[in-house]
């Protein structure tokens, strides 16, 4: 499964000129293909009706030129707000990470020694198997799924039903650290400082995939959209008009490479909307991040322990 998503995820570019710009997998190209392919054979249709049967109607291409500027800021202000969105989504991600690790670094460093060992070190596991289960529920809650087979070693069969039967899975999460640190709190294993230092980073967890939540649940202004793409349309409706007078059969070659990246940029904008979703292109690498919080948190939970 997780080659399957490193398919669309984000990655870097290739630093070669030429496999950069031909590389296929990764590419809008393959999703508006359709679309282009249909809009090239229309503005074939128009040119082989105005060579062959009788002549159309012949535009002038000034206005074309002057909508074209408008254009191009409609499609530009669409990426923009998909990257800002994307940008954003990538910017809470690395506070989850950020926050996991702060979490672990206090479990495992701070607090006096005033249980026995043992339910000392249970305690310390504890909060650290739940603080790296909160970045898996994050990422399974933002993808309307429930697959934590990378946890398998960390939670046990009834810990695993309570998670995936929760109504919010990352508030499930966070509910188990907040037990843990009253626990803590109350045994007077950590004091009053460390309990709201603590607290913070629980509290800045549940701030992050609320701030994800956010971009999940409100879309582009649907108006927006709507009308963003009509202009294109009739842009491309109209251009053809403009191409036969003065280019003949090479107007379709010319129409090609106005509508690819007139195409390809409104692809772009709605790919970078969702940035969790796996089917969308370059969406944010969760299972990278998630591993890399559980790889980090349980190696300090190691080495703590062989100290």
């Amino acid at each position: 499964m997780k080659n399957s998503l490193q398919l669309h995820s984000n990655r870097e570019e290739s630093p070669g000129f030429l496999r950069g710009a031909l590389i296929w997998r990764g590419s809008v190209t393959p999703r508006i293909l359709p679309s282009l392919l249909l809009m090239t054979c229309y503005s074939l249709l128009i040119v082989a009706l105005d060579q062959y049967w009788r002549p159309l109607p012949h535009l002038a291409v000034t206005p074309f030129e002057y909508t074209g500027v408008v254009l191009g800021l409609v499609l530009v202000f669409r990426t923009n707000t998909g990257h800002e969105r994307w940008w954003e989504a990538r910017k809470l991600w690395g506070g989850i990470n950020n926050q996991s690790r702060n979490l672990a670094i206090q479990a495992l460093n701070y607090g006096e020694v005033l249980i026995d060992g043992s339910q000392e070190s249970l305690w310390r596991k504890e909060m650290v198997k739940w603080t790296v289960a909160f970045s898996f529920a994050a990422r399974e809650s933002l993808r309307n799924s429930k697959n934590f087979d990378d946890l398998t070693d960390l939670l046990s069969q009834q810990e695993f039903e309570a998670l995936k039967s929760s109504y919010h899975m990352p508030l499930f999460v966070a509910g188990k650290i907040a037990s843990l640190l009253q626990q803590a709190r109350f045994i007077h294993h950590i004091d009053g400082f460390v309990f709201d230092k603590m607290e913070g980073q629980r509290i800045l967890l549940i701030d992050h995939i609320g701030g994800c939540e956010r971009i999940l649940k409100t879309p582009m202004p649907l108006v927006y959209a709507i009308k963003a793409r009509r202009f294109i349309l009739i842009f491309l409706l109209l251009l053809p008009f403009s191409l036969i007078e003065n280019l003949g059969i090479s107007a379709v070659f010319i129409y090609f490479l106005v509508a690819y990246p007139l195409l390809s940029m409104d692809r772009i904008g709605i790919e970078l909307q969702n940035p969790f979703a796996t089917q969308n292109l370059s969406h944010l690498p969760l299972h990278t991040i998630c591993d890399s919080i559980k790889l980090h948190c349980l190696a300090m939970l190691e080495q703590t322990q062989q100290h």
